[in-house]
């Protein structure tokens, strides 16, 4: 009994433990001019993520980024990161410019979700539920549209997210957080100390 008591406590005692973090690349296009890319993702510990997108200097349309709860209430949003280097994400070195979205947060566990919008088709409050300003036009084709202060691009987008356990893009079931698999381990070994203990006593 005693050593059940024991393992049960290592399971209590370490369910704060992160489950790993990993980096997540998306590439795709944003088709019309008023679309919103929605972005999903959890974490389970405080700690800082980055956001970035690396389309611009590649000639991909002005991106803008928002970032929000899992309410759809607005932490951040970001017109332009102004900022010009390359970051690692999965390994791999991606350049970015200064038009390009670029935010770093420190960011307490739970879930939230991102938005990368196009230039000029802000949010229209700090609630997600409001919708962006361009949400009622007719679509125009992102290829065949002359972006405001930039003219026409591309409508290649390349986003990426870092240090978060799970994550999701446009068209995908948003993510569950996933438990520790040191927890998991634990309370699988508490469970065959378990069956074992009433094999015995049989």
């Amino acid at each position: 009994m005693k050593k059940i008591t024991i393992l049960f406590f290592l399971v209590f005692l370490l369910s704060g433990v992160p489950a790993q973090a990993y980096d997540y690349d998306y590439f795709g296009n944003m088709e019309y001019h008023n679309d919103v890319l929605r972005f999903d993702f959890s974490v389970s510990t405080s700690g800082e993520r980055i956001f970035f997108s690396s389309s611009w200097d590649d000639g991909g349309f002005d991106p803008m980024l928002g970032l929000w709860d899992a309410a759809g209430n607005l932490i951040y949003f970001q017109d332009d990161g102004g900022l010009v280097g390359s970051q690692l994400s999965n390994g791999v070195s991606y350049d970015y410019e200064e038009w390009d979205s670029f935010y770093t947060v420190l960011l307490d566990p739970g879930s939230y979700f991102l938005t990368l919008t196009t230039y000029d088709n802000f949010n229209i409050s700090d609630s997600y539920s409001d919708g962006f300003y361009r949400a009622g036009e007719t679509p125009i084709l992102i290829s065949e549209w002359s972006q405001p202060s930039n003219g026409f691009r591309t409508d290649d987008y390349a986003f990426h997210i870092l240090n978060v356990d799970t994550a999701s893009g446009p068209g995908e079931t948003p993510p569950v957080p996933e438990p520790s698999t040191v927890v998991l381990l634990i309370a699988g070994l508490a469970g065959c100390l378990v069956f074992g203990r009433k094999r015995f006593l049989k």
